[in-house]
């Protein structure tokens, strides 16, 4: 989740390079949507799945609202891993290789990652620790990926469904974020939020995504993020 809404922006610009204060918000929330938020939007204008529709002459609960994450000057510790570097994810790169056996390929490059003794773990099937080999493109100048010398295939031109390397710069969420069950069909889920408070319909849009995977929720469903797929980076 990398887009600032315009109200975090003029914030952020007026705090950093004016004589304007932007204080720490006292309440953070997920809101999800059933189509993408855009950058001008409110928490009161974006598509927010209702709390409640109207069935006949009778107005029943969606058991959908917004999921707290508190304070995050309290809380934020707790849900969100340190700023830093991701180790452990694999991740898939689009590019072209510098180094390595596969100097000069362009593709899909796949399973890499930011650790090497992550890597050597995982081409330890057989027993015993792995080998890795190291990998740079000329994409990403100054950054080593590393790889299973048992790498499963490099150079294709489809998308094998991991994780693009986004840089470093990141948070993730440490520990499963779920939303209530529902009680109605939700419909599509397009898109997500961060707002500034857990009431529906109301505050501030802080940052937002359109997600990859939209899925529709249907009455019984619950939606949650496992820990680590709730990403947020400045870019």
């Amino acid at each position: 989740m990398a887009a600032l809404s315009d109200y975090l922006e003029s914030a952020l610009l007026n705090h950093i390079f004016r004589g304007d204060e932007f204080p720490k918000p006292s309440s953070i929330a997920v809101a999800l949507t059933n189509s993408p938020p855009l950058d001008s939007d409110t928490g009161s204008t974006i598509a927010e799945i209702p709390s409640g529709i109207a069935k006949g002459s009778n107005f029943v609960t969606t058991n959908y609202k917004r999921l707290s994450l508190g304070n995050p000057a309290v809380s934020g510790n707790s849900i969100w891993n340190s700023v830093g570097i991701d180790d452990f994810t694999i991740f898939q790169i689009y590019g072209t290789s510098s180094s390595g056996d596969t100097a000069g390929i362009s593709g899909y490059f796949y399973p890499l990652y930011l650790n090497e003794s992550t890597a050597n773990t995982s081409d330890s099937s057989n027993g015993g620790l792995g080998v890795s080999d190291a990998y740079r493109f000329i994409e990403f100048p100054g950054v080593v990926f590393y790889s299973p010398d048992s790498l499963q295939e490099s150079g294709v031109h489809e998308n094998p469904g991991y994780t693009d390397y986004d840089g470093n710069g990141f948070i993730k969420n440490s520990y499963q974020l779920i939303f209530d069950t529902a009680l109605e069909d939700w419909g599509w889920i397009s898109g997500v939020a961060i707002v500034d408070t857990s009431n529906h319909a109301s505050g501030n849009v802080l940052m937002h995504s359109q997600l990859s995977n939209p899925r529709y929720v249907y009455t019984g469903d619950n939606i949650k993020f496992d820990i680590n797929s709730l990403e947020i980076s400045l870019k």
